[in-house]
């Protein structure tokens, strides 16, 4: 509940402008209690990170290992993005609010992580869509991250499984569908 919630506020304020105690307040604690979970707020803001990256990670890597079909592997990857990304705040746009918070070897890490997590995607876009030329599968995966990160911008209001399947489908028409077939 804490990563959540300092997640959701570190995106809407950045890291600079959030208290413990604004943190504790919408989580229902008390700030000084963050401390008995994590050392620093900078820490809580590694773990608003990671954490995320980890489990995006970890997931991709499983399907890709464990579905042989290239193109239900992908749309599983794409369906499990989609769906963390409805849940909670994505941790690239507190990263990339907050990046100058973070120090510099927690920040590499973390771009390692996003650069594997990327490069499980293009593994498949590459199977399925030989026509590209890697740099073309490098944009095209991260237009596609992009798309359905930005999803919480806009999400108000909206039924979530409509979002899910209307993202789902753009996905997959970008990464799959050959411009000369539009």
């Amino acid at each position: 509940m804490l990563i959540k919630v300092a997640g959701e506020l570190f995106n809407e304020r950045a890291f600079d402008a959030v208290t413990t105690e604004m943190i504790g307040a919408r989580a229902g604690v008390t700030g000084p209690a963050l401390y008995r979970h994590f050392p620093s707020k900078q820490a809580l803001l590694i773990a608003v990170l990671e954490d995320p990256l980890n489990e995006l990670l970890v997931h991709a890597r499983k399907t890709a290992a464990e579905v042989t079909d290239p193109r239900k592997a992908l749309e599983e990857m794409i369906d499990y993005h989609v769906k963390r990304t409805l849940q909670n705040v994505p941790s690239t746009l507190v990263f990339l609010k907050n990046e100058h918070n973070v120090p510099e070897d927690e920040r590499h890490r973390m771009r390692r992580m996003m650069r594997l997590y990327a490069e499980e995607w293009s593994g498949l876009v590459t199977r399925l869509r030989p026509d590209l030329s890697d740099a073309q599968t490098r944009v095209l995966t991260h237009a596609v991250f992009s798309m359905i990160n930005a999803v919480p911008q806009f999400n108000s209001g909206l039924d979530p499984d409509i979002v899910a399947t209307t993202i789902r489908t753009a996905a997959i028409n970008a990464l799959l569908v050959p411009a000369d077939a539009i």
